[in-house]
Formats: C-alpha cells, structure tokens, sequence
C-alpha cells in the first residue's frame, strides 16, 4: 500500500515539472522573438538647384506708425474715428471744446490792430518831427523821442503777431489730425473726457506698405546691401508669400551682435496687419546644382551628421555625412551621398546600422 502512493506521489509531481517547464519554455520565447522587419518611409537623393539662404522672423509693422497726442487741454466734444476707421492725413481725430480759444484769437487780432494803429502815428510823429527840426522848430530831444515811440510800438505789434499766431494754433488744436494717412489700430478717448497735453488720443498705422525687422548676425551682414530682395511668409494669412526688399541695415550691433535689418514688402490688398509674425528667406548666393536629399532624412547627432541608407537588399546601413545648404525640404550634401542612393526620411528612431527596412 505504501509502495502504490509513493509511486502516484513521484508520477505526479514529475507531471508539475513538466507542465510548469513547458509553461516557461512558451512564454520566454513568446518574449524573445524579434520583428525582422520595420516599415519606414523613403526618399531618394537627387541632383536639383540649391543656393545658401539666411532665415530670420520678425513682427510686421506699418511703415510708418505714430501715437498721436493732443497739444491742447479742454472737454472733448466729439470723437470721429473708432478702431479700424481709415483717416486721411489731416483728417479730425477728434475735437475739443475751442470757445475759449476762439475768443483768445479775436482777442489777440484787435491787440495786433492797435498796436499797428499806433506804430502807424508813431511814424506820422516822427515824420513830422524830422521836418520841423529843419526849421528850428523841434529840438534833437523831441526827434529823438519820437524815434522812440516808433520802435516802442514796433517791439508791441510784434509782441501781438506773436500771440495772434499762438491764439490761433491753440484753436487749431482744438481738432486732434491725423498726421499722415492710414488705419486707426487703437483710439485711447472718448466724447466728455478732459483732454490734456500729452494725452494719448489715438495709435496710427500706415498700412500702405509694411516693414519687417529682423535680427542679422555678424558674419551675415556684410553679405547684405541696401536693395536686397527678400521673400516673406506669413502663416497667419495661409502661408502667402510677398516679395520685399531691404531698406535699411543698422550700423550698430545690439548686446548679442545682432543687426537690425528692415526690410519693406507691398500690402496692396491691405491683408496685412501690424503685429503679423513672419518670416524672411534671404538668398546669399546664385542658384547652382547639388546633390540633395529631403532634410527630414537628415540626423543630428551631436557633432556628427549622419543619415540611414538603404540599399538594395532592404538592409538600412548608417551614414556619415557632410552638408551644406539647408532649407525645410532640402538639404545639400557635400560628401557621403551619390544621387539615386534611397534614404530614410521617416522611422529612424526605431532603426540601428545592419536593420532590414520595408518601405511604406
């Protein structure tokens, strides 16, 4: 009786053994097994036409912007533009009480009246005393104080002009202009405030063309000159591109030895707008053929540059590489590629030298 359960006991253990090993066994090769193959998309490396190009973004501005002030104090009575309203040059931004100013111009016209009135009969004085010296009959005194008299009431009809010509631009600046033409970006008052001088009444935009600032670094900016062309991309209007031309390039670097550099593009449709970011190409030398390859193929690593080659038994092989010119579809290539070699433009990152690819 005892030999049978030791024999059912060493049989079933035996069958545990084997169960849990063949267990093992499934699962750890269940976890081995290696994808042989990765799907990755390519490109191929071409001749095609490629030149140096500097890149820099900036904020669009109107090519001439100004904050328009007032020079008068008084309430205002009426407003006449709103944000967006286009004005003229000249045109009435808004107005201030000018009674006042009005009665300080009349005021100052009959001060001007009289005292040409005067310097009139100053000179009739003197005239008369001139002759009647010749006969004995006025002394050198009274010439010579009526000599006075006339450049008194000259020194007064001056001193008149002058406020004449105050009072009326006091008046004349009851009406806030617009400085030149263009579009109203922000108006800062409203009809009833208190105006003072200084006060901000409205932020002016000259949209008639744009300007571009952009940053040039030290080694760059001899390559430019007053008249370059430049193309600009804005993304905020779908991408359009313009073609515009540098016309200013500062003398004076900033703390980065950066050089502002302005350039002007046309806004004939009036589809840009002050505060736009955009982006300037500028080409730094004549177009000329280059072995190329998509710049997505392209990997950087640290200080070398290399790239996944694929050759014609499916086997992605790793390359170093030399470049040149750069741009987001293309980039040239000085050494390590031929044209017709095939690259891997997408899926690297799952990729190591001697890995066998399938194109997508």
């Amino acid at each position: 009786m005892t030999t049978i359960i030791k024999s059912s006991a060493i049989a079933t253990l035996t069958l545990v053994v084997a169960l849990t090993l063949n267990s093992c066994g499934k699962s750890n090769g269940a976890e081995t097994a290696p994808s042989d193959v990765f799907t990755v998309k390519t490109g191929a490396v071409a001749m095609a036409p490629v030149a140096a190009t500097m890149r820099a973004t900036g904020t669009l501005e109107g090519i001439r912007e100004a904050t328009v002030n007032s020079e008068t104090n008084g309430r205002i009575l009426s407003v006449n533009v709103n944000n967006g309203s286009r004005v003229g040059a000249g045109s009435a931004l808004v107005t201030v009480d000018n009674e006042l100013k009005s009665i300080a111009v009349e005021q100052a016209e009959a001060q001007t009246l009289a005292a040409e009135a005067a310097l009139e009969k100053a000179k009739i004085d003197l005239g008369r005393s001139n002759e009647l010296s010749k006969t004995g009959a006025s002394t050198k005194s009274q010439t010579e104080l009526a000599e006075l008299q006339v450049k008194s009431y000259q020194a007064q009809l001056k001193a008149a002009t002058s406020a004449t010509s105050f009072a009326k631009r006091q008046l004349s600046d009851a009406t806030v202009k617009a400085p030149f033409a263009g579009v109203v970006a922000m108006r800062f008052v409203n009809q009833g405030e208190l105006l003072n001088p200084g006060n901000k009444v409205a932020m002016l935009v000259d949209d008639s063309k744009m300007k571009l600032k952009i940053g040039v670094g030290e080694l760059d900016i001899p390559l430019l000159k007053i008249g370059d062309g430049v193309k600009i991309t804005v993304d905020a209007i779908g991408g359009k591109t313009f073609d515009g031309k540098i016309i200013t390039i500062a003398n004076k670097s900033d703390a980065a030895r950066s050089y502002t550099v302005e350039v002007e593009l046309p806004n004939n449709d009036k589809s840009l707008k002050s505060g736009m970011f955009a982006r300037a190409e500028i080409k730094r030398e004549v177009e000329h053929d280059a072995i190329t390859t998509p710049t997505s193929a392209v990997i950087n690593n640290g200080s070398r540059t290399q790239i996944f080659v694929v050759d014609d038994k499916g086997i992605a092989h790793l390359r170093g590489i030399k470049i040149g010119t750069s741009n987001p579809e293309l980039t040239e290539i000085l050494d390590g590629l031929k044209p017709g070699d095939v690259v891997v433009t997408f899926g690297q990152s799952q990729l190591k030298d001697g890995t066998k690819v399938k194109a997508n």
